[in-house]
Formats: structure tokens, sequence, C-alpha cells
């Protein structure tokens, strides 16, 4: 169960950006948009992230409205941005294409925060909403959570160095994993099936900072030999706590 979040300041709404994903070898890099907030509408915010291997470029639409300004690519994604409250009918078509791919409806609740999935192959394809509640951060915590978005993955845990038990024991494709807390150092990460315990993916030497609120993705085919879809971890950037 998520939390329900309460009081969202203008000053958290500024704060919330995507600012760096995480590849497979885990360098740094900035796919997510970072624009300032400067005045901050009654409302709710949603980050959209493309998680379908085999999807071409998108335009994403929330009812009539274009929600990007560049084509949606795998791996990439929207920071969090306004949206009006109430009924919401997303829409993902192919780049300059009217015709839709998938068509969803989602109810956005005012001063709320959500993050958006697309998920599983293009013929299959769906999306997923969350909504992202976390506790403030501070110079001594990072928070930390898993979404699996492989489609042939299976459920899967998360492994710590220096934690004795799985930060995540059983998530299912689909689904995202409640912010945890954790010390603020250098991890190595492991990704395991849960049922035949084999490791699926592992990232070493991942710096999580204070202050900060993480989303850990596992996207991709488990079966694939391609470098384009291969099973792989990526980090973003939810929150900074200024």
């Amino acid at each position: 169960m998520f939390k329900r979040v309460k009081n969202w300041s203008a000053n958290h709404l500024r704060s919330l950006v995507a600012l760096a994903l995480i590849g497979a070898t885990f360098s740094l890099t900035s796919c997510f948009d970072d624009d300032d907030v400067n005045q901050i509408p009654q409302g709710a915010y949603v980050l959209i992230y493309q998680g379908s291997p085999d999807a071409p470029l998108l335009d994403v639409y929330a009812n009539q409205n274009k929600v990007n300004d560049y084509p949606l690519d795998y791996t990439e994604g929207i920071s969090y941005s306004p949206f009006y409250t109430g009924n919401r009918l997303f829409k993902f078509t192919t780049t300059n294409s009217l015709s839709s791919l998938l068509e969803k409806n989602f109810t956005l609740k005012i001063d709320s925060v959500y993050s958006l999935f697309l998920v599983n192959k293009v013929d299959q394809l769906d999306a997923v909403m969350v909504q992202d509640n976390w506790e403030d951060p501070n110079a001594d915590e990072a928070q930390l959570r898993l979404v699996n978005l492989s489609p042939d993955a299976g459920n899967v845990e998360l492994e710590l160095s220096e934690m004795e038990n799985s930060l995540v024991e059983d998530l299912e494709f689909g689904m995202a994993s409640d912010f945890e807390s954790l010390a603020p150092k250098v991890y190595n990460l492991t990704v395991k099936s849960k049922s035949s315990g084999e490791t699926l993916v592992t990232a070493s030497n991942i710096e999580l900072l204070g202050n900060r609120v993480y989303t850990l993705i596992l996207r991709g085919l488990e079966e694939s030999s391609s470098q384009d879809d291969k099973l792989d971890l990526q980090l973003i950037t939810n929150y900074i706590n200024y």
C-alpha cells in the first residue's frame, strides 16, 4: 500500500525533476527534461517513462493536449509536469500519427504525484500509473524503490550489498515497490529471479546520496541478446530535498 501524500509545498513541487538516468554501465547521463516550475498551479504532477522495448518513437497526449516536445524513445521519459486533475485520457501514438497504439484513462487527484510507465511489447502495450509517496529525505538517508518493467523476467527480488535481507522480496511485472530508506553510500545491486534464485542483472559501485529519492527500473527482455533491449537497470532521481 502507498501512503497518502499530504501538504505538498511549492518548494517540494519545484524539486520534482527526474535528473539523471543510469544505463548499463551506470555512468550518469541526463535524459529527462529539467525545467523548473515557476508557478505551481493546483493540479497533479506526473512523470512519464517509456518502458516498451519494441515500441516506435511515440507522442503522448492527455485528452487532446500533446505532452511531449520531442519523440519519446525507449528508456526515455518526461519529468514531473503539471496536469489538470480528474479523469484524464492518456493516448500514445506513433510520432506524427493520430492513430492510437494505446488509450487509457487515469484519475488524477489534486496535489498528488504520479509516475506513468508504458509497459510490455507493442503488441500487448499497456500503461501503469502509481502514486509516488515518499517521506522527506534528509542528509542522512536516501530512499529507493524498484519498478519491474521486464515482460519476461517474472517476479524479482532486489539485493543490496551490506544488507542482510533483500530490499525488495517479490515484485511482479508492472508493479512498483514502496520507497525504502537507506544509508547514503556506495552499493552493489543484484536483481534475482524469485522463482529460480538466478541472478538476472547486477550493477556495481552505485552511489546513493542523501536528501534524494530514487527509482530503480528493471527494463528490457531477459531472453534478448540485443544490446538495444536486453535486460538492464536504470536509475532515475525523483526528488532532491534542497
